[in-house]
């Protein structure tokens, strides 16, 4: 077995009762939980400011006003599928078939163990191993000062997500294969941010003017590519692949910045900020990093791999 990290992850926490929800909160810090507390009125807006949530934590209080409380729960199912309906029950009733549409959990304040364990099972399904989080972060942040070498580049801490929601209208995709994991990595951002650092001056000297959107996605294909280069050198031995050749279709709705890799298993995401050193109050280009490992996934086979590799030279260059 391997070391792994429990990565932080987003969620949504609503509960009128006070006392209930403190103490729920107080177990979202103890698990690695980020918990976003909300009034149900706002909640839809809160959906839409955090697109990298990875479950919602209510109380069943919420569902006695069918006319209110129920319709309000199946618009945020209906928003956003793919996060874990965690429900804190407060009566012995049976739920009704169209209360069971969106709960996939039940628990009672009195057996938090039922709720730790279900957190476990469904938003930290995968684990990463605490080398590889580490090393992921290190070798972007290399090849991102690369690319950008007059930027201070900074890395948030890692955490996992259930959304499915594309983060800006520029995104890559790049798969990865190696004998312990098959799947993809994304890069994600604002057109306009990427378009303004680069005339600010975050690349390289003369990178800017009249920028076009191919332009732009040249610049984010290439640092893709940079990263991916690193990651491969380090982390994929030259000799096999998995020998999973298994594909799943791949569903990108633009309209709705939409994308599916056909798994309901979470994803490592990072965060990297660049900003300007002279004007540091000036907003930083985000840059949005996703791994997916859809495909494959067996962090002790890396842990394996990654003994091998530490015991001695390669005769391999580092390209970062």
């Amino acid at each position: 077995m391997t070391e792994t990290t429990k990565l932080e992850a987003k969620v949504l926490l609503i509960d009128p009762d006070p006392v209930e929800r403190q103490n729920l909160a107080d177990f979202c810090v103890a698990q690695g939980l980020k918990p976003l507390e909300s009034e149900p009125g706002g909640a839809l807006s809160l959906l839409e400011a955090h697109q990298d949530l990875a479950g919602l934590m209510m109380s069943e209080a919420l569902l006695t006003d069918a006319s209110a409380g129920l319709a309000w729960t199946r618009s945020v199912h209906k928003l956003r599928p793919e996060l874990p309906v965690f429900l804190r029950r407060t009566s012995e009733r049976a739920l009704s078939p169209q209360e069971r549409e969106f709960v996939q959990f039940e628990w009672s304040s009195s057996d938090m163990e039922q709720l730790r364990s279900s957190v476990d099972r469904t938003i930290f399904s995968l684990r990463y191993p605490t080398p590889l989080v580490h090393g992921i972060v290190e070798l972007t942040c290399s090849a991102l000062r690369s690319m950008f070498p007059n930027a201070v580049v900074e890395a948030q801490s890692p955490y996992v997500v259930h959304d499915r929601i594309i983060q800006g209208e520029v995104s890559t995709l790049i798969a990865i294969e190696s004998t312990w994991c098959r799947g993809y990595m994304m890069l994600q951002t604002e057109e306009n941010a990427l378009r303004q650092g680069l005339i600010a001056g975050l690349s390289y000297e003369g990178l800017g003017g009249e920028l076009s959107f191919r332009d732009l996605n040249n610049m984010l294909g290439e640092t893709t590519n940079l990263i991916w280069g690193a990651f491969k050198n380090r982390y994929i031995p030259p000799e096999a692949f998995a020998n999973q050749q298994t594909q799943v279709p791949i569903v990108i709705n633009h309209a709705h910045k939409y994308i599916s890799f056909g798994s309901t298993d979470p994803q490592l995401c990072i965060r990297y900020n660049l900003s300007e050193g002279k004007r540091p109050e000036l907003p930083p280009l985000v840059i949005v990093q996703r791994f997916i490992f859809n495909l494959h996934w067996s962090p002790d086979q890396f842990a394996e791999y990654s003994a091998a590799a530490d015991s001695g030279p390669t005769g391999e260059l580092d390209l970062f």
